[in-house]
């Protein structure tokens, strides 16, 4: 085992050391050399001037306009949606080099064989419905069905919609007559087992629409019923397997990616049906959530692949509920979100089939920001008439503005705010500042890009350091330092991210600390690596470096708790409450233990200048 890791270990650092950054990624960007780095635009989000850069000496790729960064492994997880040993694999590929195979226990045998024998199975399953939509007596009824709402025998067949037999195992005789086993048919979800024994198929007599994942692979069924009086369900969907769960799955992704990269934009909308009529008329930049909800993993799905979601729910009142919901959900992946308004109460496959591509595509163009809804939705809930209907609007409003980038679009929403409800704007942006003060409290931390290494203050600056002297040189961390360094609180979940995962890779022995740092970091945090590994530090004399933004970060932690002591001593004061004397030890016990740091720091400085 531990040979084998090794072997493997030996082949990323071989096809890592041949995959020249600058010749990889030109084979999706046109890059232009000025200076000491490439530039070009970037492929993750649509823009004219370049801000997409290459560093060919580091390895690494940033971009200053989207935030997106990482080695060559991370861009080809990126532009071609794969996992960290796929791109390995990729890339091994394009250089001709060996790829090791690690020899596999039975259980892992056995789990890929069935998995294999799911997916093969579930597309006999397809092609054996869409046969009986296309070719038989069966599929009449279906075929009228979906010529009625504008779906052509070209959608068909590139959605391989079909027709379940109202029998009750037409497709159990069809799949065991090819071979596949009655255990591979349960476990696929294509047929039940009765108690007694007997098995009988799970769709039957309804419209059948096979679910794939994002290779494409067919991972389960939606069944939709023909007859609008039937007491059956309208939709039937397999089972939740370990292939086939719809928090992880957006139906159709599969059959737009290629033109939701083109887009830098998807279109989500609630059933299959919607996203199959957008297909249809040619709005092929289109995907559902399959009537569930919209889930994070939903939204780090598509943050992989686009900047900008655009909500196209049903504009019904579950619709909008759902919508609200969403919202928060994207902005927190960091995705850009805009949110449609469909009129007339209408879905988007009423809509278009009435209206056409058109009269759609203007309703995207108008489609407002995903705070901007939340905001309005509020104020049409709440009688603003009132100062009842105006406190509840604004303390239900507050919390989105949470999700706004910066304090200049909170200034701004908050002024338009006190416009729309004729509240005075100083009265909202205090109250504003109490839940956000709250929250800071709670630890909550907003995802963020960092467009640029500089640090916006001195204890994100030593964090940034520490982290490169860590990662830099291996022989830094002892025990004692470690102790040390698992008190700090991180700023952001980016570094703190980085900072246990580079403690889990040096106690694993990494051999290439930062390649295997990117194969296991979320997006954002990759990007932030990228930040640190960019910096001009020396390389040099790093524990030093490292102990000295130990002791500014222990000191502006104890400048933190100075204020919040020093304020509480002056309020029980004011109540005339003997605690003050207690917060005023604790204020003296702080400044004394920032003098002892700040008398080491000296003393390790006059040190390092004698040396």
């Amino acid at each position: 085992m531990e040979e084998m890791k090794e072997k493997y270990e030996n082949f990323k650092e071989q096809v890592r050391a041949q995959a020249d950054i600058v010749r990889i990624i030109s084979d999706y960007v046109p890059l232009k050399k000025k200076g000491g780095r490439y530039w070009g635009c970037c492929p993750f989000h649509g823009e004219k001037t370049p801000s997409f850069t290459v560093d060919e000496s580091k390895g690494l790729f940033h971009c200053f306009g989207c935030g997106v960064g990482g080695d060559v492994f991370s861009f080809i997880m990126k532009i071609e949606n794969c996992s960290f040993a796929e791109a390995v694999k990729f890339l091994a590929g394009k250089f001709n080099i060996a790829i090791p195979e690690r020899e596999k226990n039975p259980e892992e045998i056995a789990r890929e064989m069935q998995a294999k024998e799911v997916y093969i199975a579930n597309e006999m399953a397809a092609k054996f419905f869409q046969s009986c939509l296309v070719n038989t007596r069966y599929g009449e009824i279906g075929l009228k069905y979906l010529a009625a709402r504008g779906i052509t025998r070209k959608i068909i067949d590139s959605f391989v919609l079909g027709m379940a037999p109202p029998d009750y195992n037409k497709l159990h005789i069809a799949l065991k007559g090819k071979g596949v086993t009655e255990d591979t048919m349960i476990k696929a979800g294509l047929v039940n087992q009765k108690g007694s024994g007997g098995i009988y198929d799970r769709f039957r007599g309804r419209i059948m629409i096979p679910i794939r994942d994002i290779r494409g692979r067919v991972v389960g069924f939606t069944g939709r019923v023909l007859n609008k009086e039937a007491k059956e369900a309208k939709y039937m969907n397999t089972g939740e397997t370990e292939w086939f769960s719809k928090r992880n799955i957006l139906f159709g992704l599969d059959a737009a990616l290629k033109s939701i990269k083109a887009q830098q934009k998807v279109v989500l909308v609630e059933g299959h049906m919607d996203a199959i009529s957008l297909h249809a008329v040619g709005i092929t930049w289109a995907a559902a959530v399959m009537g569930t909800a919209f889930t994070e993993q939903h939204a780090r799905l598509l943050k992989r692949l686009v900047p900008e979601v655009i909500f196209s729910f049903d504009s019904d009142r579950a619709g909008a509920e759902a919508t609200v919901r969403a919202v928060p959900i994207a902005l927190h992946a960091d995705l850009r979100v805009k949110v449609m308004q469909v009129p007339d109460g209408k879905d988007p496959d009423d809509f278009v089939r009435k209206h056409g591509k058109e009269a759609y595509e203007k309703l995207i163009e108008e489609a407002i920001d995903g705070i901007e809804f939340q905001i309005k939705r509020q104020l049409e809930e709440n009688n603003i008439t009132t100062l009842a209907g105006k406190v509840q609007a604004v303390s239900n409003i507050l919390p989105f503005l949470l999700e706004c980038k910066n304090d200049i679009e909170v200034a701004q929403r908050i002024r338009d705010l006190a416009r729309r409800i004729t509240i005075d704007e100083g009265l909202i942006q205090s109250e504003y500042n109490k839940i956000k003060h709250h929250n800071k409290q709670d630890n909550f931390v907003p995802n963020a890009i960092y467009l640029t290494p500089k640090a916006t203050n001195i204890s994100e600056q030593a964090e940034r350091h520490l982290l490169f002297a860590l990662i830099k040189s291996k022989d830094v961390l002892t025990e004692n330092l470690l102790e040390q360094l698992k008190k700090i609180k991180f700023a952001s979940n980016e570094r703190a991210e980085i900072f246990d995962k580079t403690i889990f890779q040096l106690r694993k022995g990494s051999k290439n600390l930062s390649v295997d740092l990117f194969e296991v970091l979320a997006e954002n945090s990759a990007s932030e690596l990228t930040n640190i590994l960019r910096m001009e530090l020396p390389s040099t004399e790093l524990t030093e470096m490292l102990l000295d933004c130990l002791r500014q970060l222990r000191l502006a932690a104890l400048e933190k708790e100075f204020e919040q002591h020093s304020f509480s001593a002056a309020e029980y004061e004011k109540q005339g409450n003997e605690k003050y004397l207690q917060e005023l030890s604790e204020c003296r016990r702080i400044k004394n233990e920032e003098k002892k740091i700040i008398l080491l720091s000296n003393e390790a400085k006059s040190k390092q200048n004698m040396n």
